[in-house]
This record gives structure tokens, C-alpha cells and sequence, in this order.
């Protein structure tokens, strides 16, 4: 256990892949991802404080906003 799971006042810091699940997952059912991808880009890209963490979330990020064929959620969830 480290010292941040003891410590209520520490402050917690996300991986950038569990930021990017829950971005990804916290999107509304039919959500175009590429354009929101693109939005989120450019949020980063705004970002005053560039850090590698954001820097590796971006990267997600980038891979997110190519052009998907079309597919529900629940038609993902059956092809894993």
C-alpha cells in the first residue's frame, strides 16, 4: 500500500489511461468519438501547464479522433 492510499490529503493523481476510460466511457451513446477527441485536443493543446502525463493522454487522444466505422456500445461490448 503506498503512502497516497493512506493519506486522504494527498493529492491523487490519475494515470493517463484511466483518465482516457473515463472520458471515453463518460461519453453519451452515438457521440461522434473523433470530433470529441478533437475538442479534447485542443483543450490539452490550450493547456497552460503541459506535463507528460498530458502529454501521453493527448497521444490517446489522437488515436481516438480517426474516423471509426460505425458500431453501438452494446455491439462492442459482445466482440470482447
Amino acid at each position: 500500500m503506498s503512502t497516497t492510499d493512506t493519506n486522504d490529503n494527498a493529492p491523487r493523481h490519475r494515470r493517463s489511461e484511466d483518465m482516457f476510460l473515463s472520458w471515453f466511457f463518460g461519453l453519451p451513446e452515438n457521440t461522434d468519438v473523433a470530433a470529441a477527441a478533437r475538442i479534447e485536443i485542443a483543450r490539452i493543446d490550450k493547456s497552460a501547464l503541459p506535463c507528460e502525463q498530458l502529454a501521453r493522454l493527448r497521444t490517446m487522444l489522437v488515436q481516438a479522433s480517426f474516423p471509426q466505422p460505425s458500431m453501438s456500445r452494446s455491439r462492442r461490448r459482445q466482440r470482447h
